[in-house]
């Protein structure tokens, strides 16, 4: 069926170029990218009452005394600043004094991905065969960004299906439960079993406001009951990160899987989820746990709790990629999240970064690239137009 598990190909690990463990971080440049244009001004659903029309980012990247460089996105301004003043210098492989340093600084994925992608060219091998190697593809869903009406939910369904991905996810954010339901109902009339669906309740927001839709443990339960009869194949957070037993309790209650962690910023919050039993798909995000050693010590725990692990990061372009391969290199990844929200678009300016957006291939898989590190190119073109400002450290 469309939600059984394909046959993957694997690479093996091509023979091993010679490393210099001694190459070191010479300079770091980190570059401003702002109010980059959406394709269109969109209503974000977990930003309830908001339009947006542009987005920003940080592009940073890494190099060693031999001009090589590594690229990565994404972090907060003070902790990578504070990151890149102390790693100047620094042995490229130095795996635990990145780590060290970043825990101190609070976390800066950006540079923590662009020294990985360093290293991968140095060594002359993918970022997914240095974490593991298990396979070269990632079955793809699409996850929507504005909550649509069932009309132009089931449309853009049948679009995604043609397109070739295998899985969408809905936003579940209207006021009332029936409208919420409508909406799933459409889209599974619309496209039977060609998809598999998710919905994302997104109740673990931050902040609340007056215009949120804020889910009751009920709502959650009898909302959980109606999507398993339409076979979705999971609910992602239907109760905010701190209510774990109210989780455990909606997993003991309800049979369709539960499904969150997105804004869980460590480990340490994931053990506690796991010994909560509170979900039984676990997405974390670098950006917010702070280091791809934070994400891959997260991915690993997972797997030895028997969970399945599906990276959220959909719209992060480069940063994107940086999970793509880790997905690929651990054994619990069934699914790759790629933000869209109509067929046929990119709504999101840091999906552009790359010269080469992540895209599915004809089977509803993101390849892997297999160049060395990130395999990836910047767009500097789309950069440079959109540049604020520019700093370098160990200039």
């Amino acid at each position: 069926g469309s939600g059984m598990y394909r046959a993957r190909s694997h690479r093996l690990p091509s023979a091993q170029a010679p490393v210099n463990a001694t190459s070191r971080i010479a300079r770091i440049e980190v570059q401003r990218v702002e109010d980059a244009p959406l394709a269109r001004p969109m209503h974000i659903a977990w930003d309830p009452g908001t339009v947006r029309t542009t987005d920003s980012f940080t592009v940073v990247r890494v190099y060693d005394e031999d001009g090589r460089m590594g690229i990565g996105t994404g972090g907060r301004a003070k902790p990578l600043r504070s990151a890149c003043s102390m790693l100047i210098g620094a042995g490229v492989f130095d795996v635990e004094r990145h780590a060290e340093v970043l825990r101190q600084v609070g976390g800066a994925f950006g540079l923590d991905t662009a020294i990985w992608d360093l290293m991968g060219k140095i060594r002359d091998d993918p970022l997914a065969v240095l974490w593991g190697g298990r396979c070269d593809r990632v079955r793809a869903y699409v996850a929507t960004v504005e909550l649509g009406s069932p009309e132009r939910r089931a449309e853009d369904a049948v679009g995604f299906a043609e397109e070739g991905f295998l899985g969408m996810k809905l936003r579940l954010h209207n006021p009332r439960i029936e409208d919420d339901i409508a909406l799933a109902a459409a889209v599974r009339e619309a496209v039977g079993d060609r998809l598999v669906l998710m919905a994302d309740a997104n109740q673990a927001r931050a902040a609340q406001r007056d215009t949120e839709v804020r889910w009751s443990y009920d709502r959650a339960v009898d909302t959980a009951r109606a999507l398993e009869e339409l076979s979705f194949a999971w609910l992602e957070e239907p109760r905010p990160i701190d209510a774990i037993d109210e989780l455990a309790n909606l997993r003991a209650t309800v049979g369709i899987p539960i499904a969150g962690g997105e804004r869980d910023a460590s480990p340490a919050a994931f053990d506690r989820l796991l010994d909560g039993a509170a979900y039984d798909i676990f997405q974390p995000d670098g950006l917010v746990v702070g280091s791809v050693g934070s994400l891959r010590e997260i991915a690993a725990m997972t797997a030895a709790s028997g969970k399945q692990c599906v990276m959220h990061h959909g719209g992060g372009g480069i940063g994107a990629y940086a999970h793509l391969h880790l997905a690929a290199a651990i054994s619990n990844a069934p699914w790759f999240e790629v933000l869209r929200d109509r067929p046929g678009e990119i709504p999101w300016p840091a999906q552009l970064a790359p010269d080469q957006p992540i895209a599915i291939d004809a089977h509803g898989d993101v390849l892997v690239p297999s160049a060395p590190g990130l395999g990836i190119t910047p767009d500097e073109e789309f950069l440079d137009a959109h540049t604020a400002t520019r700093t370098v450290y160990g200039a």
